[in-house]
């Protein structure tokens, strides 16, 4: 079965032409309506979708794992996930599909960024270009476009990923288990509208949240470079202080309480990070080998 899940918050006046497209191309259409406060539901259904409600907002990535959720019990054999705001073309559902089955390939992402033509606005496309860069360190491949919501799946992926992130950073999330499970990944390049943008989140911290987010995804996965190697610079910066406050009390009878206080801060500090950064290795190691 083929079945197109639309995770949607207040997109009335979207839905309802989402739905009747994407039914086109699918077995089933369903709409998760995450709290909305219009008729976003009520029109998904008119229009063919089955609706899952959640009875407030929990987040864009609650609606995924929801889905997912759903996909595995109706043993869903692709799932393809769009947005509900009219910024996919469910026209490209097919363009997803064939290439998820052609190449036998286990995600196909939409990317905004093959498109030579592409209208993303630039403080858009800079901002997921930062983000797409952090969760590119932290895979076994690389995409261009880590926060696309135009995605879909094959069995074998459904049955793989159980994301548990549930804001924006399931995107990012979700990459990092494609990456853990072996999975193979491909891209296509797919049309966004930005006509009608009806984001509610100013873009610069909603931004910075994701890509926090995706940072921590990404450190514990590679906590060597993220907490061991600045606790190893940290421990040495601190040692080295503690010399000089040494060397001028000694030698010179003089006390530097700045450099005492910065010498034992950055080398308990450091201490911290590299205890961390073994800790989450040690986790790391025995959840792959346990997989």
């Amino acid at each position: 079965m083929k079945l197109v899940g639309i995770p949607a918050y207040n997109e009335e006046k979207s839905i309802g032409d989402m739905v009747k497209k994407s039914l086109q191309y699918s077995d089933k259409v369903i709409v998760v309506d995450d709290g909305s406060t219009d008729d976003t539901a009520q029109i998904a259904k008119q229009n063919g979708a089955t609706v899952i409600s959640h009875k407030k907002n929990e987040g864009y990535g609650a609606s995924v794992i929801t889905l997912f959720d759903r996909a595995r019990q109706e043993n869903t054999d692709i799932l393809v996930l769009m947005d509900g705001d009219g910024q996919h073309n469910p026209e490209q559902i097919p363009l997803l599909i064939n290439t998820l089955q052609e190449n036998n390939v286990d995600v196909v992402i939409g990317s905004r960024f093959l498109d030579t033509a592409s209208k993303t606005p630039g403080y858009r496309k800079r901002g997921i270009k930062i983000i797409t860069s952090a969760a590119n360190f932290g895979t076994d491949f690389k995409v261009t476009d880590a926060q696309s919501g135009f995605r879909a799946y094959s069995k074998r992926a459904i049955e793989s990923i159980h994301p548990t992130e549930t804001g924006m950073a399931i995107s990012t999330e979700i990459l990092l288990k494609i990456s853990n499970k072996g999975l193979s990944v491909a891209e296509v390049p797919i049309t966004v509208s930005y006509d009608d943008d009806s984001s509610t989140e100013h873009p610069v911290p909603h931004g910075i949240a994701v890509l926090m987010n995706t940072l921590k995804f990404v450190s514990v996965k590679h906590p060597i470079p993220f907490y061991g190697f600045p606790g190893v610079a940290l421990v040495i910066i601190g040692s080295v202080l503690g010399y000089q406050f040494l060397d001028a009390y000694l030698n010179k009878q003089t006390i530097f309480l700045g450099s005492l206080m910065a010498s034992i801060i950055l080398f308990l500090v450091g201490t911290i990070l590299c205890v961390t950064s073994v800790i989450l290795f040690s986790m790391a190691t025995l959840i792959r080998e346990k997989n």
